[in-house]
C-alpha cells in the first residue's frame, strides 16, 4: 500500500517536469513556443556545462593529476546540489497548496514525504550527471582505466545526490522549524539561507587561503593540496573517488553506507514531524486592534514601488534567489582583498584592476528582480492592467526596487576594491561606472525578457523564479552578456585598453536606452 502511495505521488509530481506535459497536451503556440526556447536553453547551458567540466578534466590530466578528477567532479557536483537544494528543498518538501489537498486524503505523510524526496533526487540526478558524465568520458579516453572505475563510477553517481540532499534539507528543516514560530516566516527564512550561504562563502575563502605564501615547492604538489581542500570540504567525495581510481570496494561501501543511512534518518525525521511543520509554516495569525491614525499620499511611482518591496519580501524564495548575485559581489571584493592581487595575477595573468568591473557587474546580475516581476504578479497581474497609470511608471517601480537591492552590496565592494586595487583616476572610473551601467542594463534587459515570456498562471513561486524561460534567459542573459564584453578587455591593455572600455560603455548604454524606450511602449494588457 506504501508503494503504491509513493509511486502515485511521485508520478504526479513529476508529471510536468520541464513542462513536459505542458508540451504534451496543450493547444496554446505560445505556451509550445516558450518550452520550446526553454528546452534549447537548457540543451545550450547543458553543451557549456560539458565543455566546462571537460576542459577543466583535461587540464588537471594534463598537470599530472588525474587522480584527483574523480574527487574534484563529485566534490563539484555535490555543492552544485547542496547549493540549490537548500535554496528550494524548504518550498518542495512543504509545498502548500499540495499540503492542503494531501492532508485530506487518507494518505501517509511518510508517502508524501518520500514522493517529494525522490522528485527532488530526479532534478538532483540530472545535475550531477552534467558534471559527472563529461568528466568521466574525457578520464575514460586519456587515462583507460580499468572496468571498476566505470562500475564504480556509475554506482557512485547513482547515490551521489543523497548526502547532499540530506544536508541541505536538513538546513531547510533547520530554517523553516525557527521560521514557524516568528511573525514575518518569509523574511526570516530568506535571511537564515542567506546567512548559510555566507557562511559557505567565508569557509571556501577560508580554505582557499592557504597557510603561508603560495610558493612554487607548493604549486609543484598542488595534487596533494587539493585532495587535502576536498578532504575538508566533502570527505566521500574522497571515498568514492579512491574507489574509482583504486577500485577499493570498501572505500565505495563506507560511500554507500554513509550516503543512504544518512539520507534514510533524514526522511524518517521530517516524515515523524511534517505535520507538525506544515502546520506551524502555514499557520497565521492577526491582530483586530486595527486604528485609523493617519494617511499617506505618495506617487503612482512611490506607491509601486513599495507595492513591489513588500511582494519580494514576503517571498523567501524570491529574496534567496536573487539575494545571492548582490553577495557574491561583496565576497569577490573581499576575496582578492585576502588572496592579495599579486597573488591572483601570478595564477592568472591578467590585468585583475581592468576585470574586476566586469566581475562584480556579472555577478551583481545574476538572477536580477526584474527578469520575473511581472511573472510574480500572477493572478493579481489584472489589478495593475486596469489602473490608470504608464507603462513607464509599472517598469520603472520593478527597476527601481532592482536597484535598491543591488545597491548597499555595490557601494560596500567599491569601497572594499577601492582600497585592495588602489587605481588610477582612470582606473577609478571604471570600477565606478562600468557595475553601474552594466546593472542598469541587466535590469531593462530582464524586463525586456519578462514582457516575452511571462508566466502569470503558476501555483509555486518557485516555478517562476527557478524554472521559467525569464529566470533563466533574463536572470542569466545579462550576467552572460557583461562576460562578454569582457573578453576582449582581458587581451587588451593600455590605450586602446581604454578605447575598447569606452566603445563597449557607448554600446551598453545605447542598447539599455533602445530596449527601455521600447519597452514602455507594451500596452499591459497584452502581457498575459
Amino acid at each position: 500500500m506504501m508503494v503504491r502511495q509513493i509511486s502515485i505521488l511521485t508520478k504526479a509530481l513529476l508529471c510536468n517536469f520541464l513542462n513536459l506535459n505542458v508540451f504534451r497536451y496543450t493547444k496554446d503556440k505560445k505556451k509550445k513556443r516558450n518550452t520550446i526556447s526553454m528546452a534549447l536553453l537548457w540543451l545550450m547551458l547543458i553543451a557549456m556545462a560539458f565543455c566546462y567540466v571537460g576542459g577543466i578534466t583535461i587540464g588537471y590530466i594534463k598537470l599530472g593529476m588525474a587522480d584527483v578528477v574523480p574527487m574534484y567532479l563529485v566534490t563539484v557536483s555535490a555543492l552544485i546540489i547542496l547549493f540549490f537544494g537548500m535554496l528550494k528543498a524548504g518550498s518542495i518538501i512543504f509545498q502548500k497548496n499540495s499540503y492542503e489537498v494531501l492532508c485530506s486524503l487518507p494518505v501517509s505523510q511518510t508517502a508524501i514525504v518520500v514522493s517529494r524526496f525522490l522528485s527532488m533526487y530526479v532534478g538532483n540526478l540530472l545535475l550531477s550527471l552534467v558534471v559527472m558524465v563529461p568528466g568521466m568520458v574525457v578520464y575514460a579516453i586519456f587515462i583507460h582505466p580499468g572496468i571498476a572505475f566505470y562500475a564504480f563510477g556509475i554506482l557512485g553517481t547513482i547515490f551521489l545526490p543523497l548526502f547532499p540532499m540530506t544536508v541541505a534539507t536538513l538546513i531547510g528543516a533547520f530554517i523553516t522549524a525557527i521560521s514557524t514560530r516568528m511573525k514575518h516566516k518569509s523574511v526570516v527564512v530568506a535571511l537564515l539561507s542567506i546567512i548559510f550561504v555566507v557562511a559557505i562563502m567565508v569557509s571556501s575563502l577560508a580554505m582557499g587561503n592557504i597557510e603561508g605564501d603560495l610558493t612554487t615547492e607548493m604549486l609543484r604538489n598542488f595534487s596533494g593540496i587539493l585532495v587535502s581542500m576536498i578532504e575538508k570540504i566533502y570527505p566521500p567525495a574522497v571515498w568514492l573517488g579512491t574507489a574509482m581510481t583504486e577500485g577499493k570496494v570498501l572505500q565505495l561501501s563506507l560511500y554507500l553506507v554513509v550516503s543512504i543511512v544518512v539520507f534514510l534518518v533524514m526522511v524518517i525525521l521530517v516524515a515523524n514531524n511534517f505535520h507538525k511543520i506544515c502546520q506551524g509554516l502555514y499557520s497565521t495569525s492577526a491582530k483586530h486592534n486595527y486604528q485609523l491614525t493617519e494617511l499617506k499620499k505618495t506617487s503612482a511611482l512611490g506607491s509601486l514601488y513599495q507595492k513591489e518591496l513588500k511582494r519580494y519580501l514576503v517571498s523567501s524564495i524570491y529574496v534567496i534567489n536573487t539575494i545571492i548575485g548582490p553577495i557574491m559581489m561583496v565576497w569577490i571584493a573581499v576575496g582578492i582583498a585576502i588572496v592579495g592581487v599579486e597573488k591572483i595575477e601570478a595564477i592568472f595573468p591578467i590585468n585583475i584592476i581592468g576585470v574586476v568591473p566586469f566581475a562584480l557587474a556579472a555577478v551583481a546580475c545574476i538572477m536580477t528582480t526584474t527578469a520575473t516581476s511581472i511573472s510574480m504578479e500572477g493572478k493579481e497581474w489584472w489589478i495593475i492592467q486596469s489602473l490608470p497609470i504608464k507603462t513607464k511608471t509599472v517598469f520603472d517601480s520593478k527597476i527601481l526596487l532592482n536597484l535598491t537591492l543591488i545597491a548597499p552590496f555595490y557601494v560596500i565592494a567599491e569601497i572594499i576594491s577601492i582600497l585592495v586595487l588602489q587605481p588610477s583616476l582612470i582606473e577609478l572610473c571604471w570600477l565606478i561606472l562600468l557595475p553601474i551601467i552594466f546593472i542598469v542594463f541587466a535590469c531593462v534587459f530582464g524586463i525586456t525578457i519578462n514582457i516575452r515570456f511571462p508566466m502569470m498562471k503558476w501555483e509555486n513561486e518557485t516555478v517562476v523564479v527557478k524554472q521559467s524561460a525569464a529566470a533563466m534567459i533574463g536572470g542569466l542573459g545579462g550576467s552572460l552578456v557583461i562576460l562578454l564584453c569582457a573578453v576582449p578587455v582581458i587581451f587588451v591593455d593600455g590605450f586602446l585598453g581604454e578605447l575598447v572600455k569606452m566603445g563597449i560603455t557607448i554600446l551598453i548604454l545605447v542598447i539599455t536606452l533602445l530596449l527601455y524606450t521600447q519597452n514602455n511602449k507594451v500596452n499591459l494588457s497584452t502581457i498575459e
